[in-house]
Order: structure tokens, then C-alpha cells, then sequence
């Protein structure tokens, strides 16, 4: 006893000052003005991720599903029964909603909560609670050590609920959540051969692509990999130092950039770091590089541009370059701080049929006096046959022959197979798509490209390979009235170049629709090096490309019709058996009969109403379709139609446009 009264005035004064401690820490935070908590929705809570202009885009359609709840204060018993009020008057509202368009992803944004009275407690079980019972995933953002452990006190990580230490954080992994969902949803409209076809083949497209037209966001790499080289780095190696002056694109992995502000971002596929040294060693930009460093945040693989190369680069493709430039700037701009995601639906014009405008639907031929003799070309006429060769244009002759260089080894006349493959894929995975490398392998296979089998790929077999996939021939009874209506058009203005607007005349005036995205595609390539003059071999090549997209068209056209045919199908079988004496026929053995026919079949009653489909434009897929013949969840079914629905109705539908532009865009 008498060794403990001497440190008894010494734990009196601590005990005390904690108290004194305690109350003044109380007081600050009684007195600070406490912001009301509020609800933030997904267009307008972005992470500081650079992404790819595909998959922000998608982000964008997403966004209802998540919101971010902020509190900005120290959060008394009052203050969390507040912001309980406010969480079940979102809930409320939600439930007017339809399904798939309601919240999936809460945000609880406590970064800038100074501390919780523990009599907040039992608030914060009730939101766990409404949540949880709402299907809603819970992830809560925390900035301060102090309230993270005293969460995990009072067990309110259980269940369906995460953590992160920043808000930025939470958002990047919802993102990357929905993305992910986004590719799952996609990935079930292949469950037709023909779709799965079409797919494949526009992503092999987008691999090769040569445009660097400046009304793209994107493009290629195809067409900046001449100028750049590979480079592997693994988890946790730098970049950027002070005498970097390279620029670096993303193939594959992350990249967490620190700016000299002290502040930090984190850079996926598809999207470029270190402009500014770039910039600014070059002299066309002033100041202070706001790069300092970069590190590897994964197993990454970039595409490095030298100073050097830029430059020359400047000098020998100055199309290139400006598209480069362009395409750094909307990234810029398009990932500032505070930025929105723009969530208006645009509904594209995707048929890519022929006289598909109202304009020309009763116009059968086009007409055109030259030299006072009447000529006609009929553009329907362009899909009954293919006898006569379209070829690639010279620039993509010469850009394809500089890319299977770059493929293979130095001066090597072939390239091994399973070196193309590898490179398709890992171009593609840089541009977005999530098919895996093994599938690649099968979908290289079997597009034939190695025409002898020996494994090896030659550069005529690989020009060839392209030939095919960009341009459909034609019938070579149509070439001298084509010749006639470039040279009619030409004749318009002596002097003058066959610009991209004469261009679309004439491509209008033959039939085709030139209000189709598709066109765009055409115009990006035949004049890809953005001269303005369209010669007539281009303009053939042109001719080619849009027998391509529209026979694509035709194809996803009627596997539209094909998918409502085989939920109808479903249906009636599904009613029939119920209403069976006799034991009902298994329902996967039910759509394996269904999908025979809906992927080339010769049931004959199903291809009659097919074809009395397509007659009918105003055909469209709901939930209950997509759910009869995907054998999916009517979730799954409802978010699917949410996704690819361009308009804005109460009741959600998907018509041919949308699906064609679904395809396009989304898959």
C-alpha cells in the first residue's frame, strides 16, 4: 500500500487530464457545423482511374446502379438517426424504380467523419441491416484508423460488406465490379454461332484498325506500334524519373502515377501517362512536368514512345501524330477532378442495310445523266454476287505490310502462328475485349488465315486474311455503272476533290444508308490518311467495306428475329408441358432443340416466322424473351435489356438497333 501511494497524485492527474481531454474533444466537435449527409449519384462519383473511352462509356449506362453517401462530421446519435431517415427515403424512391435500374452498390463515404459517439451504434446496425435486406452490397470508405477498428469492434464488416481506406479506392472497385458484371451480361447474347461470329470478327476489326480520323476518342494501336516498342515490368518497378521523356501507353495491368501536387492515380489498359515530360521536352509545353514517378502496381505490359520517334513521327506521319496528340487532350479533359460521366442514351443508326432511310425506301435504282446516256445502279444488286475482286487500299497495304514486320522478327518473310495469336490477343485485351487467349487460339484457327496449314503465316497470307475480313466482292456486272456514277460525281465540280461529302452523296444515291455508324467506319479507313480526296479504287474499296457491314447486318438482323422466335418456341413448349398427362420434357433438352434450329436448323416453320419478322421493323425483345430462351434469371434478363435499351420509356424493350448497336459497342 505505501508503494502505491506515492503514484496515486500522479494517476489522478492523468486520469484527469483525459477527462479534460475528452471534453474538449467533444466540445470541438459539438460545435463544428455538421453537413448535412448526402447521396450522390454514380454519373457524378468518379475514381481518378484512367480508363479506356469503351469502358467509361459503359460506366456511364451503369451508373444508377451505385451511389456514394457522404457524412462530414462527427456523428452524434441524432446526426446517424438523420442519416437513416435520409437512407430509407433513397430506399423508398428506389422501390419506384424498376429492378434493374435500382441501387446494387452504396457507398458509405466516412473519410471526413472526425469520430462516432458509441451511441451511433445501434443506428449503423440498422443500416447494415436495410441494406442487407435489400440485396444493396454495403462498402464503406474510411480514412481514420481509430474508426476502422472500432467498425471491426462492433462486427459491422459481417456478411456481403468491404472496406477501403479512401474513397477513390471504394469507387475504383465498384467500378471495376460493374464492368465485370457488364461482360458477364454481354457474353450471353453469343449463345448464337452467328452472333459469336460477327463478334469475334469486329473485334479482330478494331485490332487492325488503321483510322486516325479526328472525330474517333480511340484508336488503334495498330497504327502507333510502328513508332513505339514493348516493354514488360513487373509489380512494384518504376517509371517516369526525372530525365524520362518517353510516353507510355497501357496494354495490360496498372500503373500508379504520383503527381508532384503529392496526390495519386492509377491508370488501367487502353490509356496513356507522362505526356507532360513528353510535351515539354519537346517544347510544346511550358512549365514543370506535373509527373514525378510511376510504379507498377501489377504485372504490366506497355507500349513505349520515345522522344526520338515522336518527333519523327512529326515529320513523316503528321496524321498520326495530330491524332495522338487529339486523342491525350479528350483523355485530359475527360478524367479532371470533379468530372461527370455524361448518362444521356445515344441511339445510333447501326443497320447498316440498304435503302433503310425513308427517303430511298420506294427508290429502286438511282439515276444520273452523264454524257446524256442514262445509267442505273441498283445497290441491292451488290449482294448478288462476288465475282469480282475489291482490294485494300495502298495505305493499308502499306500500314499492314509495316505491322506484320513489327509481328514478326526482323527482315522475317514469316511469322509463327502462335506468335500472331499472342499478339492479337494482347491487342485486343488493350482495347477492351475480355475474351481469354485460349479463345483467341480457336478464333485464329478457325478464321482459316493459314491457308496451307504449315503453322507459319506468310504476309500475303496475312494481307489476304485482312482482305477478307474488312471487304465483301462484289459482282463484277455493276463495276462500269460504279465507274460511271464516281466520274458523274467528279464531273460536278472539275477541279475539285472527291471529299468525304461527295462521297456520302454518292454512297447515299446508290442506296446505301449513309446515316449508319457503319458509314463512319468506312470513311475512317478509305481515307484513313485524311488527304480529303477519295480516289475510285478507294471508292471501290469503300463499296466493299459496305457490303460487309451490311451483309453483317442482314446476319445479326435475322438472328434478331431468331432470338424472339426461339423465346416464343420456348414458351409454348413450357405451356405444353404443363399441361401435359404425360411426363414433361426436361427443359434443357427443350432449348438444345430450340437453339438447334436457332443456330442453322431446318425446322421450316420456325424460319417462315423469321422471315415474317424481318418484314416487321417494329419488333422488339423484352425481359420475359430474354429469359425463356437464355435460360437466365429475370434479373439478369431485366439488367441485360436496361444496358442495351436506348430510349426512354417506361417500359423497357430492345428493337433491331439496339441490338445491332449492343453487339457493336457493348460485347
Amino acid at each position: 500500500m505505501k508503494d502505491i501511494q506515492p503514484m496515486v497524485p500522479g494517476l489522478l492527474i492523468v486520469f484527469i487530464l483525459g477527462i479534460v481531454l475528452s471534453t474538449f474533444e467533444f466540445m470541438f466537435a459539438f460545435m463544428r457545423k455538421a453537413q448535412s449527409p448526402s447521396i450522390r449519384g454514380g454519373d457524378v462519383c468518379c475514381s481518378t482511374a484512367i480508363r479506356s473511352e469503351k469502358h467509361d462509356r459503359q460506366l456511364a449506362v451503369m451508373s444508377p446502379w451505385f451511389q456514394v453517401f457522404s457524412i462530414d462530421s462527427f456523428i452524434f446519435f441524432g446526426t446517424a438517426n438523420n442519416m437513416y431517415s435520409l437512407l430509407k427515403q433513397h430506399i423508398a424512391s428506389q422501390q419506384l424504380k424498376p429492378k434493374s435500374e435500382r441501387t446494387k452498390y452504396l457507398i458509405f463515404d466516412l473519410s471526413a467523419v472526425t469520430g462516432i459517439d458509441s451511441s451511433a451504434k445501434s443506428v449503423f446496425y440498422k443500416v447494415h441491416r436495410l441494406l442487407s435486406q435489400q440485396y444493396i452490397k454495403l462498402i464503406w470508405a474510411f480514412s481514420q484508423s481509430k474508426m476502422i477498428k472500432k467498425f471491426d469492434d462492433w462486427g459491422l464488416y459481417a456478411g456481403n460488406v468491404e472496406r477501403y481506406d479512401s474513397l477513390d479506392v471504394a469507387l475504383r472497385h465498384v467500378e471495376d465490379e460493374l464492368l465485370q458484371r457488364a461482360s458477364r451480361l454481354s457474353s450471353r447474347w453469343l449463345v448464337n454461332s452467328t452472333v459469336r461470329k460477327i463478334y469475334e470478327r469486329q473485334v479482330l476489326a478494331n485490332v487492325f484498325s488503321i483510322s486516325v480520323r479526328s472525330d474517333e476518342k480511340t484508336f488503334s494501336t495498330a497504327r502507333l506500334m510502328p513508332w513505339a516498342q514493348k516493354l514488360t515490368i513487373t509489380a512494384g518497378e518504376e517509371l517516369c524519373g526525372p530525365d524520362d521523356t518517353n510516353l507510355y501507353m497501357l496494354y495490360d495491368g496498372e500503373v500508379s502515377v504520383k503527381l508532384r501536387d503529392g496526390s495519386q492515380m492509377s491508370f488501367f489498359k487502353g490509356s496513356f501517362f507522362n505526356l507532360d515530360q513528353l510535351l515539354i521536352s519537346v517544347g510544346a509545353l511550358p512549365g514543370i512536368p506535373s509527373t514525378k514517378s510511376a510504379m507498377a502496381s501489377t504485372d504490366t505490359l506497355l507500349l513505349v514512345l520515345s522522344q526520338a520517334n515522336f518527333l519523327s513521327m512529326q515529320q513523316h506521319d503528321p496524321a498520326l501524330c495530330q491524332k495522338l496528340l487529339l486523342t491525350l487532350l479528350v483523355q485530359n479533359e475527360s478524367f479532371r477532378p470533379g468530372r461527370v460521366r455524361t448518362t444521356a442514351r445515344m441511339r445510333e443508326t447501326l443497320t447498316g442495310d440498304l435503302c433503310v432511310d425513308k427517303s430511298f425506301r420506294t427508290v429502286s435504282t438511282f439515276k444520273l445523266n452523264c454524257n446524256s446516256e442514262e445509267w442505273s445502279v441498283n445497290a441491292t444488286r451488290l449482294l448478288a454476287g462476288d465475282d469480282y475482286k475489291i482490294e485494300l487500299t495502298n495505305a493499308q497495304v502499306e500500314r499492314f505490310s509495316k505491322l506484320f514486320d513489327m509481328i514478326g522478327s526482323a527482315g522475317a518473310d514469316e511469322i509463327d502462328m502462335e506468335v500472331f495469336s499472342n499478339f492479337v490477343s494482347v491487342e485486343a485485351r488493350a482495347l477492351g475485349s475480355t475474351i481469354e487467349h485460349e479463345q483467341f487460339m480457336a478464333l485464329i484457327d478457325a478464321s482459316g488465315i493459314d491457308e496451307d496449314g504449315d503453322g507459319v503465316l506468310s504476309k500475303d497470307e496475312f494481307l489476304s486474311f485482312l482482305r477478307g475480313l474488312f471487304l465483301a466482292d462484289i459482282p463484277s456486272s455493276e463495276v462500269a455503272a460504279l465507274r460511271q456514277a464516281y466520274d458523274a460525281t467528279v464531273a460536278k465540280n472539275p477541279g475539285s476533290t472527291m471529299d468525304e461529302s461527295k462521297t456520302l452523296e454518292l454512297f447515299a444515291y446508290l442506296g446505301f444508308d449513309t446515316k449508319s455508324a457503319a458509314t463512319g467506319d468506312v470513311m475512317r479507313v478509305i481515307d484513313a490518311d485524311g488527304d480529303g480526296d477519295v480516289s475510285f479504287d478507294e471508292f471501290m474499296t469503300g463499296i466493299g467495306m459496305m457490303k460487309q457491314h451490311c451483309m453483317m447486318a442482314k446476319q445479326l438482323n435475322k438472328s434478331f428475329g431468331l432470338y424472339k422466335q426461339a423465346a416464343t418456341h420456348e414458351r409454348r413448349s413450357s405451356e405444353l408441358s404443363s399441361n401435359s398427362v404425360a411426363a414433361p420434357q426436361n427443359r434443357v433438352s427443350r432449348m438444345k432443340s430450340v437453339f438447334g434450329s436457332f443456330t442453322g436448323g431446318n425446322q421450316k416453320e420456325i424460319q417462315l416466322a423469321v422471315a415474317q419478322d424481318e418484314e416487321d421493323k417494329d419488333l422488339e425483345l423484352n425481359a420475359s424473351d430474354l429469359e425463356a430462351f437464355l435460360q437466365i434469371s429475370r434479373e439478369e434478363a431485366e439488367e441485360m435489356v436496361f444496358l442495351a435499351d436506348q430510349d426512354e420509356s417506361e417500359v423497357r424493350t430492345i428493337d433491331r438497333e439496339e441490338f445491332i448497336q449492343l453487339i457493336r459497342t457493348w460485347s
